[in-house]
């Protein structure tokens, strides 16, 4: 198993610097996603590891072998890029054969997961999902400890990005390295580990699970996913917790292992949506905060609620499964956090 490193990776593209001192780490059998919107630089730096980019600076190192001199041939190191079109072929196992030029029978692929009779179907008449993951299919039988996906330029649905990310997994099982570029939060923190890109700049990489719950900016933040950001001012400092304000007063939990605030000093908040209840008239909290509601939209086995406060416009995530109360446009309301519901961001 090799496992990958990429040290100061600086890239630059007519004239411009697209990836400034890239670094992050890849584990072998596991997977590591690359999370950035359109314009970060993630196939820049995917292109760049396997060798179709020469960087202006920085490394690139397969294990402990150093490949940033390496021909792409010769790194061990297999891209996935998005496709385009499957060959002309009578069937979609006959096309998918002459890319990989493997018998059908050794291969197992995402057309196969999804649907045995699709592979007698010819690629004109497959839906663009369905083509692109046969593509994705041929090419993931290419051999290399490493395996570099480029996802976000796969224009896949719900279903056929859950099927990529199954099989996926199951390579990285197998014991190779698996590195996902895509600007889906929702598969990013499927990965096992999670490298957020803005403008060419790491801005914060660990597990999925802490880069959600303690992000480092309020950009960083807003990739992993939906995020009310607060700002206010501290009033009190108490042994345990502190008093911060912005028209009201909130009780803030002082994690231990962040600096002690400073009295009066400006403070910067993460509030996740889905840690803001909505309360009925007899229910109170340590926090509350009149609003009025803006908009319902149902997501499923959560309601998205949009409401206007003095703070600003918030979003709340409310679990729909037998509410207190049904909320509707135009309703006044109260919303509600613990003191423990948002995270400090670290001042810059």
């Amino acid at each position: 198993m090799t496992s990958l490193s990429v040290r100061g990776l600086t890239v630059q593209r007519a004239r411009r610097t697209v990836l400034a001192d890239v670094s992050f780490s890849a584990a072998a059998g596991a997977i590591t996603a690359i999370l950035g919107t359109a314009g970060a630089g993630k196939t820049t730096l995917l292109a760049a590891i396997a060798g179709l980019l020469r960087p202006e600076r920085g490394a690139v190192f397969a294990g402990n072998r150093d490949v940033t001199a390496l021909s792409p041939r010769r790194r061990g190191i297999a891209l996935l890029p998005p496709g385009t079109a499957l060959p002309a072929a009578r069937t979609t196992a006959i096309a998918l054969r002459r890319l990989t030029r493997r018998a059908a029978r050794s291969q197992v692929t995402l057309l196969d997961a999804l649907s045995p009779e699709l592979a007698e179907i010819p690629p004109p008449h497959l839906s663009h999902g369905q083509s692109q993951l046969a593509l994705t299919a041929a090419r993931l039988l290419p051999q290399g400890d490493i395996l570099l996906v480029d996802e976000a330029g796969m224009a896949l649905d719900d279903p056929a990005r859950a099927t990529l990310a199954a099989h996926l997994r199951t390579a990285a099982q197998s014991g190779r390295t698996v590195v996902l570029a895509t600007r889906s939060p929702a598969v990013a923190l499927l990965a096992d580990h999670l490298v957020l890109l803005a403008e060419g700049q790491v801005l914060q990489a660990g597990t999925p699970a802490s880069l959600y719950a303690e992000p480092c900016t309020a950009s960083a933040a807003r990739l992993t996913g939906p995020a009310n950001i607060l700002t206010g001012r501290i009033r009190e400092l108490r042994p345990h917790h502190f008093i911060w304000a912005s028209g009201a007063r909130f009780i803030q939990s002082a994690d231990p292992d962040m600096p002690r605030p400073t009295l009066g000093a400006e403070i910067t908040v993460c509030l996740r949506p889905e840690r803001i209840a909505l309360l009925d008239p007899h229910e109170s909290a340590d926090n509350t905060l009149a609003a009025e509601i803006t908009d319902v939209r149902s997501a499923g086995p959560l309601l998205h609620v949009h409401a206007t406060t003095q703070l600003g416009d918030l979003l709340i995530a409310s679990p729909s499964w037998r509410p207190t109360f049904y909320p509707a446009t135009g309703q006044p309301i109260r919303l509600a956090w613990s003191p423990d519901a948002p995270w400090v961001l670290p001042a810059p």
